[in-house]
């Protein structure tokens, strides 16, 4: 479900800027009806207001205290702006809430897997850190509903210390199966575009993942394979993101 507030600004900047208008009904008298509650012949409905305070001009856009039902005053086009971006923000966040909430009941007895998602970059590419962080972008503003408590890692030194295989490692709770996840990220991702030629999904128990994704490798991701010097891959992916201004860990929520 896309967010109204996004879909339609233009929608809800008119509403916010109009004034309260007190609401009013159109209703028989008490004269004009018969004593079975029908109309009488020729009766006619008549204005009434909604509110009795409204009616005795006392409520408070009657008296002015209130612009409307948002803004004390009339706003301006900042504030407008403004509020609408608050309710994107606030409909943003309880469409995660809600999604979680649904996670943990459909996927509850999954709840203690994750998947570590590989996202592996030509390695020709030059500007792999400006690439690199708007994959990631491009990730969090997808809202994906298969990523659930998800974080992302740059990392340039894979298989080797000395040769650069750029890729991103995203961790994630398990809610859908390894194939439908790679799929999602095939469509978005792979191709010229981003420069992703491929895409692996695992399936592992989330405290291992995290680990992984934070630099300590091992933990049942690469268990039994002694032929590279894990950790001084990992001080060199630390120092290439440190030099490029690129975080250790980026949150997808």
């Amino acid at each position: 479900m896309n967010n109204p507030f996004e879909t339609y600004p233009q929608t809800f900047a008119d509403i916010y800027r109009r004034r309260h208008k007190c609401p009013t009904i159109m209703l028989y008298m008490d004269d004009d009806l018969e004593a079975s509650g029908e109309a009488k012949l020729n009766a006619k409905k008549k204005e009434h207001w909604v509110r009795d305070e409204c009616a005795s001009g006392a409520c408070e856009y009657c008296h002015g205290w209130q612009y409307n039902e948002w803004f004390q005053e009339k706003p301006t086009d900042e504030e407008v702006r403004e509020y609408i971006l608050k309710q994107q923000i606030k409909c943003d966040l309880a469409k995660k809430v809600k999604r979680k909430k649904y996670n943990e009941l459909i996927y509850g007895e999954e709840k203690n897997n994750a998947q570590l998602i590989t996202l592996c970059i030509n390695k020709g590419y030059i500007q792999v850190p400006k690439l690199a962080e708007e994959i990631i972008s491009v990730i969090i503003k997808a809202n994906y509903a298969c990523l659930v408590d998800a974080k992302a890692t740059i990392e340039l030194y894979g298989k080797s210390e000395t040769e650069l295989l750029p890729h991103i490692h995203i961790l994630t709770k398990k809610v859908k199966p390894d194939g439908a996840v790679s799929q999602v990220f095939r469509r978005k991702l792979q191709g010229d575009k981003y420069q992703v030629y491929r895409v692996d999904v695992k399936t592992l128990p989330y405290e291992c993942g995290e680990d992984y994704v934070m630099g300590h490798k091992g933990g049942g991701v690469d268990e039994g394979d002694t032929s590279w010097n894990k950790m001084a891959a990992v001080i060199k992916d630390k120092e290439y993101r440190s030099i490029h201004n690129l975080k250790d860990l980026y949150d997808l929520a």
